[in-house]
């Protein structure tokens, strides 16, 4: 009997979720969820660098630098949106940096710190305090419609433009076998046992700096990040913000705060606008829950969501669990 599951979502964490599965489970069928436009969701932001806050989410987070290492190795930048860059983060909070090594210094590639001869030689305004490392960096927008067209060379995948409104609704239909809800800002509402996601407003100028190559920023909202054509700067992180409109407030703050930083993009021309809401909760939900569908028959399901600003980070280490909590089940 084929398995057959169904995906919530594709966003960078529905599609790693659904190739993970058919690596692990190659049988199972899967249909895979959504209700709107790629274009419209968080996964079409411009750039998400390698980048780790918290100690739990560490071996997802290795998993993942694996996987980008794999591609990039493999694959042209222009084809995957993936990108190996060196750059810096500056803070005048050492504890921020601390954090920083001892979440990732061992994952990450060439990570020190830097000295005061070097902070001051290589920056105009520099912080008290500096990390060097290179990592991968992602574009969403080429990264997400790769792994979309990776799944569509696979026999048994099914792309449905359909609005789930919970994961009841799938388990009701005594269609599938298993569900995972990578529903993002929607997860918890999905779950129907989750009041604790909340969106994070987040905006990013892209630019023409052609001279700019590597990552540079200041604590971890003042940035910018070369990508494939074009280098991203950032950015505002404001919680429980759900407003898609970009202000003339949020230019300013964004060009005031960076220009500090980097004064040298006083001229750099801005050549498209982005604003996303990032799904954030107290930690990610990645969990397993039966249920049991009308005709009686077991119907696992996981959720996966919650990821905030780190989905690109976590992403594929968060599909390989999933792959593996499914795996002895299905």
């Amino acid at each position: 009997m084929v398995p057959k599951v169904a995906v919530i979502g594709q966003g960078v964490i529905g599609l790693s979720s659904a190739i993970a599965i058919k690596q692990t489970i190659p049988a199972a069928s899967i249909t895979l969820f959504a209700d709107r436009k790629f274009e419209d969701t968080c996964s079409y932001g411009p750039a998400g660098l390698f980048r780790l806050d918290f100690m739990k989410n560490k071996e997802w987070a290795r998993a993942s630098f694996e996987r980008y290492a794999e591609i990039e190795r493999n694959h042209s930048p222009k084809e995957t949106g993936v990108k190996l860059i060196s750059g810096h983060i500056q803070s005048d909070d050492k504890e921020l940096l601390d954090n920083q090594d001892r979440c990732m210094s061992d994952i990450v590639y060439n990570f020190h710190w830097l000295t005061e001869r070097e902070l001051k030689s290589m920056f105009p305004n520099p912080s008290k305090y500096a990390i060097h490392y290179t990592a991968y960096a992602t574009e969403g927008r080429r990264y997400v419609p790769w792994l979309g067209k990776q799944l569509q060379n696979i026999a048994n995948v099914e792309f449905r433009e359909q609005k789930v409104s919970s994961v009841k609704e799938l388990v009701d239909s005594d269609d599938f076998d298993a569900i995972i809800n990578c529903g993002g800002l929607n997860g918890g509402k999905l779950a129907g046992d989750d009041d604790s996601v909340y969106p994070i407003r987040g905006v990013a100028l892209e630019v023409e700096a052609p001279w700019q190559k590597h990552f540079n920023y200041r604590d971890v909202v003042t940035f910018t990040i070369p990508m494939v054509d074009t280098v991203i700067l950032g950015t505002q992180k404001q919680e429980h913000r759900s407003d898609l409109e970009i202000t003339d407030e949020d230019r300013k703050d964004i060009w005031q705060r960076y220009l500090k930083l980097h004064p040298t993009f006083k001229n750099a021309k801005v050549v498209s606008e982005w604003c996303g809401l990032r799904a954030a909760r107290p930690s990610v939900r990645l969990e397993h829950c039966k249920n049991i569908s009308p005709s009686g028959r077991n119907c696992h399901v996981v959720h996966n969501y919650g990821h905030g600003s780190n989905g690109f980070t976590l992403g594929w280490g968060c599909a390989l669990e999933v792959a593996s909590i499914l795996s002895p089940l299905i």
